[in-house]
């Protein structure tokens, strides 16, 4: 008898204002929140070679309490120690982060300590081979979070953060529901602003969420249709974007945000891409595309009709095709397009050295992202053989 239909989807509860100039609208979002002591949170490189952080300051007003422009890449957990210093200080009823992942995360990790207290290692998930994933329970209270994102990158619609700890030699993941941020705003003209390499290599990993959702062995008709929704739009508007057309940017950035709001489970590539990133200082989406191809071709026997949906999403014609082939043509057309965009293609490219792929494989048995690839990953091995086909 064949299974019936059986999922749990969870939808994300956050109003997303999308528009050229959505800064504009900040003072009304923070009303509705009750908000009136605004903490801005960002990274030193967008408050010193744009005027998003000043656009942001600005429509706060008096507001604006105050800034910690003190984000580093990949989230170090010493960073948070900063930060959530400078809250106590300042008492802020809403946090508004400006940027991308790391920021976004930063500031997740500063609502759950100033909720919680302690050090952001007391929260972690814990994962132990093949798909168990322990989740610590939190109090409801915290801090609303308002995101302006100025990359293609979606963290800011993620349920999880990420922190960077070298002591421990791997990226440490919370999952706080409460420090999902309450409002997104999408602004054209702070998109314009981010280096063109950013906003492409962000997307690409956000092309790695859409894919390892569809395959995922948690898929379901829900994620599906938003997850290859995006994979046809990101094909479709990502190669304009050099163009800098305000439409063709907020499209992108649409498509981008539409494979994390499809909330499926990940895969392979996100874990290993988590501590690539962490331990070699790795730009996440350039992690993720240089390793996305090598990742479908490894759970293409096990996810080939899955990628067959991928393929047509990004308009391979498929008409004679076996699923199997269909799946390895969904890898080229990801390796194609990562390549017509001028990303990097190696690991070694990215300042990876071979003798680093031991300990990013040791540091992804770790990783949550495991438990939902469509290939299950007891061990190192498989790890290794996707490491080095992309290194």
């Amino acid at each position: 008898m064949a299974q019936t239909l059986n999922y749990n989807y969870n939808s994300v509860a956050q109003e997303v204002v999308c528009a050229e100039d959505a800064i504009s609208s900040l003072p009304s979002v923070l009303s509705r929140l009750g908000g009136t002591r605004a903490m801005v949170i960002c990274g030193p490189s967008i408050l010193e070679k744009s005027d998003v952080v000043k656009r942001v300051q600005d429509a706060l007003g008096d507001r604006c309490v105050g800034l910690f422009s003190g984000v580093a890449p990949h989230s170090p957990v010493h960073t948070l120690d900063e930060a959530i210093r400078l809250a106590s200080d300042l008492k802020p009823d809403a946090l508004v982060s400006v940027g991308g992942g790391s920021t976004h995360d930063t500031t997740k990790g500063i609502a759950t300590l100033m909720g919680e207290g302690g050090k952001i290692q007391d929260h972690q998930v814990i994962f132990e081979p093949p798909d168990k994933v322990i989740l610590p329970e939190f109090s409801p209270d915290r801090v609303p979070i308002i995101a302006v994102s100025t990359t293609m990158g979606a963290a800011e619609l993620s349920r999880g953060g990420g922190f960077t700890d070298k002591d421990l030699g791997r990226k440490i993941v919370v999952a706080d529901p409460g420090t999902i941020p309450r409002l997104i705003i999408i602004d054209g003209q702070a998109l314009a602003t981010t280096p063109m390499s950013i906003l492409l290599s962000t997307a690409m990993g956000q092309m790695r969420i859409a894919v390892e959702t569809v395959y995922s062995s948690k898929h379901n008709p829900i994620s599906d249709s938003m997850a290859l929704h995006s994979i046809s739009m990101l094909v479709k508007y990502l190669p304009q974007c050099p163009s800098l057309d305000l439409d063709c940017l907020l499209q992108t950035k649409t498509a981008a945000s539409m494979a994390t709001m499809a909330g499926g489970s990940l895969g392979l590539n996100t874990a290993m891409a988590h501590h690539v990133g962490g331990l070699y200082d790795v730009p996440h989406g350039d992690a993720n595309a240089i390793m996305l191809p090598h990742t479908m071709r490894f759970n293409s026997v096990g996810s080939s009709g899955r990628q067959a949906l991928i393929a047509q999403a990004m308009g391979v014609d498929t008409s004679g095709m076996s699923d199997h082939d269909a799946a390895l043509a969904a890898a080229d057309a990801v390796e194609a397009l990562r390549d017509s965009l001028g990303l990097p293609g190696r690991l070694r490219d990215v300042g990876v050295p071979e003798e680093g792929l031991e300990l990013i494989a040791a540091a992804t048995l770790h990783d949550r992202s495991l438990a939902t690839n469509p290939t299950p990953v007891t061990d190192a091995g498989p790890i290794m053989s996707v490491l080095r086909s992309s290194w």
